[in-house]
């Protein structure tokens, strides 16, 4: 009876527990509170968790219980991408095992389940390192840690998941490299660094920056000699690249066409005020705007700020002590703002959205030296107090002085600040130690952080139950009538619940949403007329032709008569395609309408060698379709037409003699202004219109016959919109209503294709198709027959040097077309084709970190030699 209490309390109120526990609270208690599934009708669902990240945790599910293969490889990112980069960054925390045991429907209630576990864990390592290095003891541990977790970048980034794994391991990594530096065995800091690059390698590279700091300011504190030290560390470290580089070495060479493309242009100035980040000692001095470009987040409560004071100013310490500290602190300060260092720390490029994501080491190392320095039995000596008063006030001054200049500055907040602080200066000045002095300073900084918490997190929106839920339920019975097809092919969708719907629902799609998107796939996507950004790409404008090529047989569309209320599919839609009555009907749902596409080509098939010299034309898309299509048939002549407007009548504006790249003005900018456009089709057949990237489908509003034409919002190259199908000799009226006093008609022109042409050229592919006998997520094989007019054999596959391709049993090198898709060439008959993936650079990596297994197992060897952090 006396060990199950002694467990219970050790489990519940204990200074370790305690450190895990207070954080779940008051992060449980603020998710209660905006009735966050399963609390209420909200979800934790905000930004890039909810439009990104829950894809990801769907995918990761998905991989372990059905499809192995896609861990390397899958087709439901975007046409087709490598996935241990995607895995690498976004999938590694074993916290996701969590997942296995949940529906899709379940997902936010188990994602706000996982993050209380992650700041509860945050809290325990934390703790669990500082009573290992001997820094304090008792509850005072628990003081100390649950600033970490709690501090103002585990608030600000609650929502990103895939880091706080390598906040969590940080004291760990600390402690080890401390049992190191005094003679300890160096395995386990190998073993803990290795994990640090296996959980989040973007992050690992940050916190090797500090570690390598943290260690050579510690090398010259713990006595001679320093080459074993020295060797120890370079080991370790070694070590875990090693160990790692099954992961690391194909990451490196995956983000050579991603992330390292996208430039970011060095200068020797600061980005932001360095002074400004005196209001982040402020709780609550964040917010949405903050978010996308803001400052680093570092809050931590007054007391472990006066701590960190007394660091610096109380004897004891030796003084290279407080100057390394100091040293690495500013490097660390001067990096969040002066933009070579701030570069360097992410990486060689700045971040989008989240800025200074290694601020959570600042927090980390001011509780580290507060907890060095802190004595419980001894008041603070008057330098302490009156230094710490000064600053104080400075603070609030300045803080007082923002107040209109910055939004995310409240008064209230800086009243708080004011009186906390005061207090617990008060107290430490005055009381001695004992059970009165630890309750209040427990209450002072729970109050403290529980405020920043509160107050950060108010300023966020975030998604409904239903509107999450009720898509999901959409797109599952949509899912639900094409499960019967084992075949091979994509599904599209004129709604969504987010890009990465495809991993969500486990079907081959055509959008995605990730920093590993490459640059190839959205320089493709772009000449395809297709919405395109540096890390997104989404199949919304598709045509009958790149539905055709890329193998598109079934869409997803909201039923016209479902009700456009928040949380239904076609409160989502991302575009209007009319052009889908040119397929067959297949099925309805309660509230879609699923689509058959006949046209639809397999991945591989037969086409004219006249492919492989595919030129594509930035911004012109519907001539790039035209000229692929052209070169894959072999074809004589292009099958696209041009159309121009029978008349036009302006409403409050002139009416211009061209309609492409010319500007639409208000006459009157007081009044509502419009243009009206009329077109007569001359065939049956889809008609589509053209935007110039400059031409934003938010500064005016697209009707057909006063029927509103929906856009994704987002492209920065040009779109193709379809308006019209089967309305062949009927008079159409195209509306232009300006949302602004003007705008630029940058590449506005409408377009069809020859029906007859196009139906000519899409059964003469389809003549000439892959058989296949097996495929999966990372290969596929069967029989294709080629013809002496279509030698080429063609995909639609990404081209990735990943790709290993057999041709009749012998291994044969692919090439591009249009510098995207794989084709192998091949001579006319009957041919066997296998296509298997495998990361570049991982068959290296696997030996290598075989080559480390053997070194470190080799090395171990047990050890007990207790220590205690000393000056």
């Amino acid at each position: 009876m006396k060990n199950i209490k002694a467990t219970l309390t050790k489990l519940t109120i204990s200074p370790l527990a305690l450190s895990f526990w207070i954080p779940v609270l008051i992060m449980g208690g603020y998710y209660a509170s905006r009735g966050m599934m399963p609390f209420g009708h909200s979800t934790i669902l905000t930004v890039d968790l909810g439009q990104q990240y829950i894809d990801q945790f769907a995918e990761f599910k998905h991989t372990l219980l059905n499809h192995p293969g896609s861990f390397f490889y899958s087709f439901a990112n975007g046409l087709g991408g490598d996935m241990l980069s995607e895995w690498a960054y976004y999938l590694m925390s074993p916290f996701n095992l969590i997942f296995l045991l949940a529906k899709p429907m379940t997902f936010p209630a188990v994602i706000l389940f996982v993050t209380l576990l992650k700041f509860g864990c945050a809290g325990l390592t934390m703790a669990y390192a500082l009573k290992k290095l001997g820094l304090q003891k008792g509850y005072y541990l628990t003081l100390f840690a649950i600033n970490y977790p709690l501090s103002g970048w585990f608030i600000a980034n609650d929502l990103n998941l895939l880091w706080l794994d390598s906040a969590i391991i940080l004291p760990l990594i600390i402690l080890a490299l401390e049992k190191l530096l005094r003679g300890g065995k160096w395995w386990p800091f190998a073993l803990l660094l290795t994990a640090s690059f296996i959980l989040n390698y973007y992050i690992a590279y940050m916190m090797a920056i500090f570690i390598g700091l943290y260690f050579f300011w510690r090398l010259f504190q713990v006595g001679r000699p320093l080459w074993p030290k020295i060797k120890a560390f370079s080991s370790a470290v070694l070590t875990a690249l090693g160990l790692a580089a099954w992961l690391l070495i194909p990451v490196f060479q995956q983000l050579q066409g991603s992330k390292v493309q996208h430039n970011s242009e060095l200068h020797w100035g600061f980005d932001n005020d360095p002074i400004k980040l005196i209001v982040k000692l402020i709780p609550g001095s964040f917010d949405f705007q903050q978010m996308q470009d803001g400052q680093a987040n570092f809050y931590v409560a007054a007391f472990a700020l006066i701590a960190l004071l007394a660091f610096f100013l109380q004897k004891g310490i030796s003084r290279w002590v407080k100057l390394g500290a100091f040293g690495i602190l500013f490097i660390f300060f001067l990096a969040t703002t002066w933009a070579p260092l701030t570069i360097a720390f992410h990486g060689g490029q700045y971040p989008v959205w989240y800025p200074d994501r290694f601020s959570f080491i600042i927090s980390f190392f001011i509780i580290l030296l507060g907890a060095w320095a802190y004595h419980p039995d001894q008041l603070l000596d008057w330098k302490i107090r009156l230094t710490a008063l000064v600053l104080m006030l400075g603070v609030v001054a300045y803080a007082w002085t923002q107040l209109g200049n910055l939004a995310y500055v409240q008064k209230d907040n800086i009243t708080i600040f004011f009186l906390l602080s005061g207090l617990i200066l008060i107290q430490l000045s005055a009381i001695p130690s004992g059970a009165i002095q630890l309750t209040f300073l427990l209450l002072t900084t729970v109050l403290a952080l529980a405020i920043n918490v509160s107050s950060t997190l108010h300023n966020f929106s975030y998604i409904g139950k239903d509107d999450y839920q009720n898509t999901i339920r959409a797109l599952d019975a949509s899912r639900a009538k094409i499960k019967g097809d084992h075949g091979w092919y994509r599904v599209g969708q004129d709604f969504e619940r987010t890009r990465g719907d495809s991993m969500m629902e486990d079907y081959f799609g055509g959008s995605h949403f990730s920093s590993l998107v490459t640059t190839s796939t959205g320089n493709f996507y772009q000449n395809m007329g297709l919405p395109a950004g540096d890390n997104n790409v989404i199949y919304s404008n598709g045509t009958v032709i790149t539905d055709s090529l890329l193998g598109f047989k079934y869409f997803f569309s909201g039923d016209d008569q479902f009700d456009r209320e928040a949380g239904s599919p076609l409160a989502r839609k991302m575009a209007t395609r009319p052009d889908f009555n040119q397929y067959k009907f297949f099925a309805r749902t309660d509230n879609t309408k699923v689509w058959k596409n006949p046209n639809a080509l397999a991945p591989v098939y037969a086409a004219n060698n006249k492919a492989l010299k595919t030129n594509f034309t930035d911004s012109d898309p519907m001539h790039n379709q035209a000229t692929l299509f052209q070169n894959l048939t072999g074809q004589a002549s292009s099958a696209l037409r041009t159309d121009n407007f029978e008349s036009a009548v302006g409403h409050n504006l002139t009416v211009p003699d061209n309609l492409t790249n010319v500007t639409l003005a208000k006459k009157d900018v007081k009044k509502p202004a419009s243009m009206d456009l009329y077109f007569t089709p001359s065939n049956s057949g889809p008609y589509y219109l053209t935007l110039g990237g400059n031409l934003k489908i938010s500064d005016f509003d697209l009707f057909v016959n006063d029927k509103i034409v929906t856009q994704f919002a987002t492209y920065r190259s040009a779109v193709v919109l379809n308006i019209a199908d089967n309305v062949k000799g009927k008079q159409q009226k195209l509306t232009i209503r300006l949302r602004n006093d003007s705008i630029f008609t940058s590449q506005m022109a409408l377009y069809h294709f020859d029906q007859k042409q196009l139906q000519s050229g899409i059964q003469n592919l389809q003549q000439n198709q892959i058989s296949l006998s097996k495929h999966g997520q990372r290969s596929l094989s069967g029989d294709i027959t080629t013809t002496k007019a279509k030698p080429l054999i063609m995909t639609s596959i990404p081209s990735d040097p990943g790709w290993q391709i057999y041709l009749d049993g012998k291994k044969v090198k692919g090439k591009q077309v249009g510098d995207y898709l794989l084709a192998i060439p091949s001579k006319p008959g009957k041919h066997h084709l296998t296509l298997r993936y495998t990361p570049r650079g991982f068959k290296y990596g696997y030996w290598i970190t075989a080559f480390a297994c053997f070194t470190l197992i080799m090395s171990v060897r047990p050890t007990k030699r207790p220590f205690v952090l000393q000056d």
